[in-house]
C-alpha cells in the first residue's frame, strides 16, 4: 500500500503540473522519448557468494514537456514529467538475481535555450526482485526481504543537442531500493551508476520568452499545516507467533515562517501510536502491558519549490515507551501542496542512517 501510494502521489502531482498550463496557456505540451545505458560504480560484498561485478541496467523513458507559464510557476522552472521502465541485473544469479520496474518522474531542466543543457531528475517507483531473503535457501541476502519494494532515485544529466530532435545525454545516477522497514531484514541496496543515453522529441521545442513571468509577490509568510500520518510494519514470525503486519499512526501538526518563497523554519507537534513496537515487547516477554504512544517535539527547516515541500525536521520524545530508542530522530517530508491547500505526501522516520519507518501523510496546509 505504502508503495502504491508513493507512486500514486507523484502521478497526482506531476498531473497537476502537466494540466495547470493547459488551462490558461495556449503553448502545446512536447513530447520526448529515452533510452539510457547504466553501468554501476560499486557492488554488494555482504552476499554469498560475493559479487564479483557491479550492476548493468537499461531505461526507457516518456515525458511531457509543458511550455506555459502556469506549468512554469509551479516550481519556477520548465521541467519534464513523465513514466520510466528499467531492468537492473545485480550479475550476481543466486543470492541477488535481477529486478524490474516502473515508476515517474520529475526533471526541471538548467540552461536550457543552450545547445549543451542539463537537468536534474527525482523518480520514484515500484520494483520486483526476484531474489529476497530466505532463512533457508537465501540467507545471506539482507539487502531484500519482499518481492516487491519500492525505488527512489536522483540523477544530473548533461545534454547535447545535436539537431532539434535528438538529444546525447551523459551523467549520474543514484538509486535507492527498499521497503523502508516495512519488513525485515531491510538493508536496501544504493546503486549508483553512470549513464549514457540519447533521446528523441517527437517535436522542436521552442521555448518562450519568460523574461516578464515574474511569480506573484509572497503575501502569506506563516505556515500552518497539520497532516494524518500512517504506516504498516511487518514484525517477523516467531516459534509462538506467525508473521504480523501491524499499523502505525498518528498526527503532525506544524507551523513556521517562510523567510523567502524557498526557505521557511517551522516548529510543531507529533503524536504517535506505534502497534508494531507493542507487539515487538511482547516477543520479548515482558508481562504488563506497555503504553506506545509517543509524544514528539519537532523543530527544523523547509524548502518550498512551486507546490512541492521537502521537510527536514528533527524530534525530541517528551513522552515515549519504555525501552523504547531513540529518544530524538530526523523526519524527513516529501510533500505537494495542491491548489485547494490539500497536502500529500511521504514521510522517512530516521535515526542516523538507520530507517526506523516510512509513512504516508495527507492533510491541509495554509
Amino acid at each position: 500500500m505504502v508503495r502504491i501510494f508513493t507512486v500514486l502521489f507523484l502521478f497526482l502531482a506531476l498531473h497537476e503540473q502537466v494540466l495547470g498550463q493547459a488551462v490558461s496557456d495556449s503553448l502545446k505540451p512536447q513530447h520526448q522519448l529515452g533510452f539510457a545505458w547504466q553501468q554501476g560504480i560499486a557492488k554488494s560484498n555482504e552476499v554469498v557468494p560475493v559479487s564479483q561485478h557491479s550492476p548493468l541496467g537499461v531505461e526507457l523513458s516518456y515525458s511531457q514537456l509543458s511550455l506555459g507559464r502556469r506549468a512554469w510557476e509551479n516550481c519556477q522552472c520548465f521541467a519534464r514529467v513523465g513514466g520510466y521502465v528499467n531492468y537492473f541485473t545485480f550479475r550476481n544469479p543466486v543470492p541477488l538475481g535481477r529486478t524490474m520496474g516502473a515508476g515517474l518522474f520529475f526533471e526541471p531542466l538548467i540552461h536550457y535555450s543552450g545547445k549543451l543543457y542539463f537537468s536534474v531528475r527525482a523518480l520514484a517507483g515500484l520494483t520486483y526482485l526476484t531474489r529476497v531473503y530466505d532463512p533457508i535457501k537465501n540467507p545471506s541476502n539482507n539487502h531484500f526481504s519482499m518481492p516487491v519494494s519500492a525505488l527512489i532515485g536522483a540523477s544530473f544529466t548533461a545534454h547535447y543537442r545535436l539537431n532539434s530532435q535528438w538529444n546525447l545525454a551523459v551523467g549520474a545516477v543514484y538509486n535507492h531500493i527498499s521497503n523502508a522497514g516495512t519488513r525485515l531484514p531491510n538493508q536496501g541496496m544504493n546503486i549508483p551508476t553512470v549513464t549514457l543515453g540519447a533521446q528523441y522529441a517527437l517535436q522542436p521545442v521552442v521555448f518562450p520568452d519568460i523574461r516578464q513571468w515574474q511569480p506573484a509577490r509572497l503575501t502569506h509568510r506563516w505556515i500552518k499545516r497539520a497532516l494524518l500520518m500512517g504506516s504498516v510494519r511487518v514484525l517477523p514470525k516467531t516459534d509462538k507467533k506467525p508473521e504480523m503486519a501491524l499499523p502505525v499512526f498518528g498526527i503532525n501538526l506544524v507551523g513556521g515562517y517562510r523567510v523567502t518563497r524557498s526557505h521557511a523554519f517551522t516548529a510543531g507537534f507529533e503524536l504517535v501510536d506505534d502497534r508494531y513496537f507493542k507487539e515487538q515487547v511482547k516477543t520479548w516477554g515482558l508481562k504488563r502491558e506497555v503504553d506506545t504512544r509517543q509524544a514528539t517535539i519537532l523543530a527544523g527547516y523547509e524548502f518550498w519549490q512551486g507546490r512541492f515541500i521537502f521537510a527536514a525536521h528533527h524530534g525530541w520524545n517528551i513522552i515515549r515507551p519504555l525501552k523504547y530508542k531513540p529518544a530524538t530522530y530526523q523526519r524527513y517530508n516529501l510533500l505537494y501542496r495542491f491548489r485547494s491547500g490539500i497536502t500529500m505526501g511521504m514521510s522517512v522516520k530516521a535515526y542516523g542512517e538507520n530507517t526506523k519507518g516510512f509513512s504516508l501523510m495527507a492533510g491541509y496546509t495554509l
